[in-house]
């Protein structure tokens, strides 16, 4: 999809009403920034892009941090048929809001919303669904930005992932997200996508695990 198609696609519009009305500043996401119609599509268009043509055709997708809704739409918009398992902190008021909409525009689509700090609910879920191991094709990758963190979700994504699947870590112009992964990649474990289709940038990293 290009920018203008986003933009002017109703969902958006409700999603962006739906942040006004709450009236809490906006963490930045792939649509906007601290406010509603502060939008920063042209700034990532190149991780959009990435983000639904990595989406296409998958049938289990993991989101860990979930925000407004605005990713997960996204790849709605591609991929309405995927069943999505969804981890976020909470800590915003819009996230409920932003996700009853969604669920209501989407009812075909399995939706599936953890709250809870990701470094215990991931292992929570993985302790009671030990059928869905290694089962998802995707994994979006945007939770917490310190590395006590986003250390433990790199682990516990690595025991939800099929062989071979994707991983799209987000943040990678962050310091110390592009240290930790790139200390991954000198040590084997992990490889980066190697997709004529992927656009490259330093927003964020796509890779599969060794």
């Amino acid at each position: 999809m290009d920018i203008n198609s986003i933009l002017n696609n109703i969902h958006v519009k409700n999603i962006t009403k739906i942040l006004k009305d709450v009236g809490e500043r906006v963490e930045g996401n792939l649509i906007c920034d601290i406010r509603p119609d502060n939008y920063v599509i042209s700034s990532n268009e190149s991780k959009i892009k990435n983000l639904q043509y990595l989406c296409k055709n998958k049938k289990k997708i993991i989101e860990i941090g979930v925000n407004g809704c605005h990713s997960l739409l996204l790849m709605l918009l591609i991929n309405p048929n995927a069943e999505y398992l969804l981890f976020d902190l909470g800590n915003h008021k819009y996230t409920i809001p932003t996700l009853n909409y969604i669920k209501t525009q989407f009812p075909d689509t399995k939706i599936n919303m953890i709250f809870g700090n990701s470094i215990e609910t991931i292992p929570e879920y993985i302790r009671d669904n030990q059928n869905n191991i290694n089962s998802f094709d995707l994994i979006h990758l945007d939770g917490g930005h310190t590395e006590d963190i986003f250390s433990q979700d790199y682990i516990n994504s690595k025991k939800l992932i099929v062989n071979k699947g994707i991983i799209i870590f987000d943040d990678y112009n962050m310091h110390r997200i592009k240290g930790f992964i790139n200390r991954k990649i000198k040590d084997n474990e992990i490889i980066e996508l190697n997709d004529k289709n992927i656009i490259k940038n330093n927003k964020h990293f796509i890779y599969s695990y060794l």
